[in-house]
This record gives structure tokens, C-alpha cells and sequence, in this order.
């Protein structure tokens, strides 16, 4: 109910202004209650369909099945308003289903009285053009103004019963407790140490220091600039842990990110250097491992799967590892060290109550950046969100993997005492990124308590935890006064630290330079397979995404093609016609509909997870565009196909091969085009909300401008440039002028009409004539006023197929040059 309140300022307001522009542009009745009328229809269906499509998402698992649901129940009631398929031509078997869903016909319909009942329309003109719409009662009358009050006395309970059942719905679903099928603590590693065979790739040990490293970045308010680092200066030596702690907004993660070159804004300042030389951007990235706070891992995949996909990407082949078996066999070893290989062949799933759980996700996020071998790993708050036992078992990890030789180095937010007494090392900031500590912890933490106690400190408590004692008294000063800061750089450990960073400056040896020959670990066709295979496995485990929009395909098609299942008269009407042009026009478009909004969830689930590849140096751009087209296509023409041979022979189509040929084909085009385009837009925008905001505009574009909705002859000065640059109009052509260019079958003109016009006027019919007739081929003509011709047809392939190049080639454009992720 909260909901439902909330959104009724918002619906009233887009009513309004919706409403408000297409009444006065389109030189609506003139008369300020019609109005109001209007208005009123368009709100109350709007708060209607908002209860009616709320109720698939209470009861849907996921965003795919949501969309597919709502674009289907949508077709339906599309198609049986009265717009696509006229009244009278509505099969008896379909009314009480129609009546049954019918919010948006009956709205419809009264928008149609409402306007066709005024005084700009005579009393006879009015009825007529309801009556040639195919708005008759029973007895063929011309729907009354009742009619307008019908749809408010019919969608009042409608709205009622759609709230009432989505409260039932949200009442019986029982609340996710994230529970799983297995345990989320491995049994069999008691002793601390993974057993069985250990199979380590050789790395070179790092010595990372860093020299008065300055971070800044334009300040929000006016032309100044805002210092997140200042002066930093440390060392993460191998085999060690650090922890980099401070307070919320001291810089500690920002530190982290600067030192892993992973900032993309701001200005850097400083020395890095890697074994005493300076930072270089390819060879460092392929030496390290960088776990973001936030786990992003493909969902559709297993443990092994995707903690092996790091590894054929970010291993060399080389004496150590020459080949892929030696390459599973390094997985292995590394899923033993983190206590994963119970779970090894488990799929990773949604993390809401499917698959592993949290601090099990965690552990696979530092497995997938362990699978390169890094000499130096990044860990940002490994164990925040963690409960105690959780937070141990990553730690514990952890310490194994700097046990191996390598440098470690995470952010860390209030650890227990046994996770922080397992740091070797401490830099702790303060906020404005200033240097308050940096130096061993000691055992039990009592160097670095001992260091704070002789500096104005009070006194640690028996029992306090260490971590959280140090940063109560950073933050509320020294008892004698002064600053800790300025303390530090007074201190015997900051002379030390000096003394260090130049010693490694002068001492450096070459043979432990850090480098590179190449920027990726495996040439290009190896990537672009492996990143075409992955995307298969995901796409093929996606049954949300791809089952449901063939399920879906396929229903659409039965439901639209039983309308005119048998009902081919002898003598076609003027109203047939128009249906089956409209229902053609409705088919391409729900379909399509149906692909951009299924294809942004999944979209945006595979970006997240590229922008970690990417920046972990393991592939580019060019790799996952492919792949995505790749991945695309089959699904793609497996659900054409499966429309097609159900909507195809039902609607009386010409049966040669080459003409469904021809369908199919232009119906595969059009399903590319949305689906590509889909991702493009969600490639190109930061957030879901844009990205379906820019869909919304393709899908309206498509809608009103491909030739049915506004015909091709009443576009004209700035209006007809949308239709050239509609995908739609193309499709919508070429699929009516393969079937209808030499079609003879009798089509029967209404009195009146621009087709019984037409007739008259080329001498086919004479004006006394009690029935006029003309033929398919003449009715499309006349009904695009000449616009459709059959010469546009391969023009039309070539269009339709520079739209596939631009939208592959602005997704690849936006994953190249666009990067929304936190850095």
C-alpha cells in the first residue's frame, strides 16, 4: 500500500505532462473536460498497470523474468485493445480472455469515444469512424460515451484485486536466510595447512616502496583542488602482511588503488618503485593480484571454472607451466591453499540464498587474482561483512598465501585480535591521508602498543582490542597534547623508513626488475576463445535469460497467430487487412521488445565483471565485443526460427521456401538489432536506469516511426527524418513487400476509404459500383500512400546490416574508452 501511495505524485506528474503535449500537438477536441477526461484515463491506466506488472515482481526470482513476463503480458494486452487487431475481427474464443486483461482496451477505447463524441466530429461522422474502427456493440452499433464511465467503474476493483494479490504474494514468500546446500567452512583443513601434492608457479619476489606518494583530485565545490594523500611513504616487503588502516575517509583504499595504478582520475604524485625501479604499467599489472571489496564474479559459472579461466589468461606458457594441464593442476594447489576444494565443482550462483556464500565468494574473489601468481596481492576489507569464524577462515588464507614469498597487503576496517595480530606490518592514516604509523606490529601487537603509549597514548586496557584501542587514541590526540602525525615524522621509525626507501633505491639489482615483453600473458586468439567459451557457458546456464525468451518466442507466436487461425474469409476485408499488417507490425516489435530489456541485466552483470579482467590486465575490449556477438547469434536465431515456424503458416503467408527464407531473415535482423543494441546502451551508461531510459527511446522510435503507428506519406518536414533513420521501418518493409509485392488474392473496399478511393480513381471500380474490390498488392500501396516498394528490399538487407555494424562497433567503443567501475 506504502508503494502504491508513493507512486501516485510521480504517475500524475508524467500523465500530465505526457498527456498534456500529445492532447494539444495533435489538435485534440478542444473542450477543457475532454481534457480532463483525458488525463484521468491515462492516470488511473497508468496506476492500474503499475499494480498489475508489480505483481510479476513479487513473485519473480530475477530482473530477466520479470521483463519477459511483463513484455508478454503487455503483447497481450496490445494486441487485443483493439488497435492491432480490430474488434470485429477478434476470434469468440479470445473475448473473455481479452475482457479479462483488457485495462489498456477499455482505455483505449474511451479515449476513442471521448474524442469521437465531441463537437469537432458530426454525430453521423463520429459513428462512422468508430464503426469502420470495428467499435460496434452486438447489434453493429457505434460505441456511446458510456463507455468512458465503463473503464473507470471496470479498473477501480482492476487495481484493487492486482494490490491485494501482491500483498498475498509478498505475505506467503518466505524471507531469504541465504541458506546453502553446503557447509560455508570447509572441514578437512584443520591442520592449517592444505594437504596433498602442491604444484606453485614460480614468482619473483617484491620489494614494493613508495616515496611521498600525493593524491588529489578537483574539489565539488568551485576550482580547487582536494588532497586525499599526503606525503605517504612505506614499504610492503615479501612474505609479510600489511594492513592499511584509518579512519572512514582517511584514504587508506584510495592509497591501496594509487600504488596498483588501478585511479584513472586525479593527480599522482610520488616515487613507486618495484625492487628499487620505477613502477612500469604492463609488467606491474601482471604481477599482481588486486581483490576488490565487492566480489563481481559471473554467477553462471563454477568455483574451478572461473578461478581456471584467470589462469590460462594470466599464465605464460613457459618451462614452469607448459601447458593447460599444468595450468589445472596450479588451480588445484590454489583452491587448496583457501580451503575451496570441497566446492570446486559448485556453481557460484546470485549470492541471495543460491550458490556460495558470502565469505565463500570471498575467498574465490582472492583465488581468481591468486591464479596469476602474483608476486604482490591487494586485498580491499577481505573481511568486512564477515562474522568472526568467516573472517578467521579468510585470514587464515591469507597467511598462507604471504607464507609462499609473496607481498600482501590489504585495507582492513575493526578485525578481531586474532585477525590483526596475523598483520606483520602497520600504516596507519589519518584523515588527509597523513602517515600516523608505519612500522612492525610486533607480537601480540606490543610493538606498536608500545610505540602509542610512549607518545601520549593512554594506556592500553587488559583485553582491548588492539586495533580498536590504536584508533580511539588517533582520534581523540595525545594525552600530553600534540599531534601523532607530526610525532611520526619526529620518530626513530620514520628516520629508519628513510633510510630504507633509499637504501632500495640505491641497492636495486637488475636481475629482479619486473618485466615484460608483451602487455597480455597470452596472445589474442587465445584470448578471444577463451572469452567466446566462457560467454557460451554462461549464455547456455542463463535459463532466465535465453530459456524464458524462447519459451516466450514461442508463446507469442501461438497467441498471435491463433487470432487468424481459420479465419481467412473468401473475400478479405479492408479491417482483415489492416489486422494482418498491424499484427505483423506488433510481432516484430514485441519480440524485439521482449530482447533489449531481457538482454540489460545480463549485460550489465558481464561489464562488471570485464572491468575486473580488465583491469587486471587478462583481456581488452576487442576480446569480450566479439564474444559477445558470438554468444548472441545462436540464441538469436534459435528463437527467430522457433517465431517464425509458428507465426508463419498461420497467418496465410505465401508458402514458398524463399519467401519464409526471407522472413525469417529480416525477423533474425530485427531481433540482432535490439538485442546488440541493448547491449551497446548498457555498455555506454553507468547505470541500469539510464541504460532502459535509452532503451525505452529505441523501443518508442521503432514504435511510432517504422511505418504503422504514423505512416510513411504523413511524415514530413523534420518528422520524416526519423523515419530513414528507424531500423524498424526497414524490417517492417521488407517483410511486407517480400510477401505482398504479387499477392492478387480480392480484398473488399469500405465506402470511403483511401483504398475504395484509389479504386475509383484508377477506373478499377466505377462510383455507382454496390461493391468495390481490389487486391493485396494494391491495398499495401495504397495503405503506405506508395512509400513500401518492393525495388527497397535489398537496400533494405544492406541498412539493416550497417545497423549491426554501428551497434557492435559502439559496444566495442564503450567498453574500450567508458569504465564505470569504482576507480
Amino acid at each position: 500500500i506504502g508503494r502504491s501511495i508513493a507512486l501516485l505524485p510521480q504517475a500524475a506528474m508524467d500523465c500530465s505532462t505526457f498527456g498534456t503535449l500529445i492532447y494539444w500537438l495533435v489538435g485534440l477536441n478542444d473542450d477543457l473536460s475532454r481534457f480532463g477526461i483525458f488525463l484521468a484515463v491515462l492516470t488511473v491506466f497508468t496506476v492500474s498497470m503499475n499494480q498489475m506488472l508489480g505483481i510479476f515482481a513479487v513473485m519473480s526470482r530475477s530482473k530477466e523474468i520479470v521483463q519477459g513476463m511483463s513484455a508478454f503480458i503487455l503483447l497481450i494486452l496490445v494486441l487485443f485493445c483493439g488497435f492491432i487487431v480490430a474488434p470485429d475481427v477478434i476470434p469468440g474464443y479470445y473475448l473473455q480472455v481479452s475482457l479479462l486483461v483488457e485495462s489498456i482496451g477499455l482505455d483505449y477505447r474511451a479515449l476513442l469515444v471521448n474524442e469521437f463524441t465531441s463537437d469537432s466530429y458530426g454525430e453521423e461522422e463520429g459513428k462512422n469512424i468508430l464503426i469502420a474502427l470495428g467499435f460496434v456493440d452486438s447489434d453493429g452499433n457505434a460505441y456511446g460515451e458510456q463507455w468512458t464511465m465503463l473503464s473507470f467503474i471496470y479498473l477501480a476493483p482492476y487495481t484493487l484485486a492486482c494490490l491485494c494479490l501482491s500483498g498475498y504474494i509478498l505475505s506467503k514468500s518466505s524471507p531469504n536466510t541465504g541458506s546453502h546446500s553446503h557447509s560455508d567452512v570447509s572441514d578437512n583443513h584443520s591442520s592449517g595447512q592444505p594437504a596433498g601434492h602442491v604444484y606453485d608457479v614460480p614468482f619473483t619476489p617484491v620489494t614494493l616502496s613508495f616515496e611521498d606518494v600525493g593524491y588529489e583530485v578537483k574539489s565539488s565545490k568551485g576550482d580547487g583542488k582536494l588532497k586525499i594523500l599526503n606525503g605517504v611513504n612505506g614499504v610492503f616487503r615479501p612474505g609479510r602482511m600489511c594492513a592499511l588502516m584509518g579512519a572512514s575517509g582517511a584514504g587508506k583504499t584510495t592509497l591501496m588503488d594509487v600504488i596498483a595504478m588501478r585511479k584513472h582520475t586525479g593527480t599522482v604524485t610520488g616515487k613507486i618503485r618495484v625492487n628499487g625501479f620505477d613502477q612500469d604499467p604492463h609488467s606491474f599489472r601482471r604481477s599482481i593480484g588486486y581483490v576488490e571489496q565487492f566480489v563481481t564474479v559471473s554467477s553462471q559459472l563454477t568455483v574451478k571454472e572461473s578461478v581456471l579461466f584467470s589462469a590460462k589468461l594470466r599464465l605464460a606458457e613457459s618451462a614452469e607451466v607448459p601447458n593447460d594441464d599444468a595450468k589445472e593442476a596450479f588451480v588445484d594447489h590454489i583452491l587448496r591453499i583457501l580451503e575451496l576444494t570441497k566446492e570446486k565443482d559448485f556453481l557460484i550462483g546470485t549470492g541471495n540464498g543460491m550458490g556460495l556464500s558470502f565469505q565463500q565468494r570471498k575467498r574465490l574473489s582472492i583465488a581468481i587474482e591468486m591464479a596469476a601468481s602474483p608476486s604482490v596481492i591487494f586485498l580491499d576489507e577481505p573481511t568486512s561483512g564477515l562474522e568472526s569464524r568467516a573472517a578467521l577462515i579468510v585470514m587464515r588464507s591469507l597467511k598462507r598465501i604471504a607464507d609462499t614469498g609473496r607481498t600482501v597487503c590489504a585495507t582492513i576496517h575493526q578485525p578481531s585480535a586474532i585477525c590483526f595480530d596475523m598483520f606483520d606490518d602497520l600504516l596507519l592514516l589519518r584523515k588527509g591521508g597523513e602517515v600516523v604509523f608505519f612500522g612492525e606490529t610486533g607480537r601480540n601487537s606490543e610493538t606498536m602498543i608500545s610505540y602509542f603509549e610512549s607518545r601520549g597514548g593512554r594506556p592500553i586496557q587488559h583485553g582491548e582490542n588492539a586495533a580498536n584501542w590504536m584508533l580511539n587514541i588517533v582520534a581523540s590526540g595525545p594525552m600530553s597534547g600534540g599531534d601523532f602525525a607530526d610525532h611520526y615524522k619526529q620518530s626513530d621509525e620514520y628516520r629508519s623508513l628513510r633510510a630504507e626507501l633509499q637504501r632500495i633505491t640505491t641497492n636495486r639489482d637488475s636481475s629482479h626488475k619486473l618485466e615484460y615483453d608483451t602487455q597480455y600473458a597470452v596472445d589474442e586468439p587465445t584470448r578471444n576463445q577463451l572469452m567466446n567459451e566462457r560467454l557460451i557457458t554462461i549464455y547456455w546456464r542463463s535459463p532466465a535469460y535465453n530459456r524464458t525468451r524462447l519459451i516466450i518466442c514461442a508463446l507469442v507466436a501461438f497467441i498471435i497467430s491463433s487470432v487468424f487461425v481459420g479465419q481467412e474469409p473468401e473475400i478479405i476485408t479492408e479491417t482483415y487487412m489492416t489486422s494482418l499488417i498491424s499484427t505483423i507490425f506488433i510481432a516484430f516489435i514485441m519480440v524485439g521488445v521482449l530482447s533489449i530489456t531481457t538482454v540489460l541485466p545480463v549485460m550489465h552483470e558481464i561489464r562488471e565483471v570485464f572491468y575486473r579482467h580488465r583491469s587486471s590486465g587478462m583481456l581488452d575490449a576487442r576480446s569480450l565485443a566479439l564474444a559477445l556477438g558470438v554468444a548472441e547469434q545462436g540464441f538469436i536465431c534459435l528463437a527467430s526460427a522457433l517465431f517464425c515456424f509458428v507465426f508463419y503458416p498461420s497467418l496465410g503467408m505465401n508458402m514458398d521456401a524463399w519467401n519464409f527464407l526471407c522472413f525469417w531473415g529480416f525477423f533474425t535482423f530485427n531481433l540482432a538489432i535490439y538485442s546488440y543494441f541493448g547491449q551497446a546502451f548498457m555498455c555506454s551508461v553507468e547505470g541500469m536506469g539510464t541504460a532502459q531510459i535509452l532503451a525505452s527511446i529505441f523501443i518508442g522510435i521503432n514504435n511510432f516511426f517504422s511505418g504503422l503507428i504514423v505512416r510513411p506519406q504523413f511524415m514530413s518536414g523534420v518528422l520524416s527524418i526519423t523515419y530513414w533513420i528507424t531500423p524498424g521501418h526497414y524490417v517492417f518493409e521488407g517483410i511486407l513487400m517480400n510477401q505482398y509485392r504479387s499477392d492478387n488474392r480480392t480484398v473488399l473496399a469500405s465506402e470511403g476509404t483511401e483504398f475504395y478511393n484509389s479504386l475509383i480513381e484508377s477506373g478499377v471500380c466505377l462510383l455507382n459500383e454496390t461493391q468495390c474490390f481490389g487486391n493485396v498488392t494494391h491495398y499495401v500501396d495504397v495503405f503506405f500512400g506508395g512509400r513500401f516498394d518492393e525495388t527497397h528490399i535489398i537496400p533494405n538487407v544492406l541498412v539493416l546490416g550497417l545497423y549491426l555494424v554501428v551497434a557492435r562497433l559502439l559496444t566495442y567503443l564503450a567498453l574500450a574508452h567508458f569504465n564505470y567501475s569504482s576507480t
